[in-house]
């Protein structure tokens, strides 16, 4: 069987020759150097950036050829828009990719909002604010909520999204995205080495 994400020999900027490959179900660290290199994997592996050399597949096939909506991404600091409250930011994908089911995407919004160590006396307050009224943290927590919910085949997570997160959410997030992974998505964290440890193991 084919792996779900795979780099055979991939060149680019300053990554050589870079191999892994990450099956369905596994969560995988990509531990490099610098930033400079973490960005440049994190463009490769969401598909905004071709290799200079090697080859990279989603599913056996090339990553350019993958369907809208099966490569979702975390970034560091939520990637949330602004002018848009929390809600429109988390479901905003799920629109976008034709998957518009709001008593199921709000059914959804619960079950990993619970996950994520959010009360159910906070969630509507949580997901009715501005994002631009969202603290660190909390932004943080709707770009994974947004991931989680797009339950795409394959998520690809800049681990700094962990870093300055307290030790007990910490462990609830890397709890939901365990969820995510058994129920057959692949999920890449890429580090540089001044990111948070993370409990998976390391590939690549």
């Amino acid at each position: 069987m084919a792996a779900v994400l795979q780099f055979s020999g991939v060149n680019c900027g300053k990554i050589n020759a870079l191999t892994l490959a990450l099956q369905a179900g596994e969560i995988g660290v990509l531990r490099l150097a610098g930033k400079e290199e973490k960005s440049v994997a994190i463009e490769l592996a969401v598909g905004e950036r071709n290799p200079e050399a090697g080859a990279i597949t989603l599913d056996g096939a090339p990553l350019d050829a993958s369907h809208p909506g099966s490569i979702g991404w975390v970034p560091e600091s939520g990637g949330l828009i602004s002018n848009l409250k929390a809600w429109e930011n988390v479901t905003l994908p799920l629109w976008y990719h034709g998957k518009r089911r709001v008593a199921e995407a709000e059914e959804q919004a619960n079950r990993w909002l619970a996950a994520l160590g959010v009360e159910s006396e906070a969630r509507s307050a949580f997901m009715a604010s501005p994002a631009a009224r969202l603290s660190t943290l909390e932004r943080k927590r709707a770009g994974l909520l947004r991931g989680l919910m797009l339950a795409p085949r394959l998520l690809v997570v800049d681990a700094a999204l962990f870093n300055g997160v307290p030790q007990d959410l910490k462990s609830s997030w890397a709890a939901a995205l365990e969820m995510l992974a058994k129920e057959g998505c692949s999920i890449l964290a890429v580090a540089q080495e001044s990111d948070a440890a993370l409990q998976w193991k390391t590939i690549g």
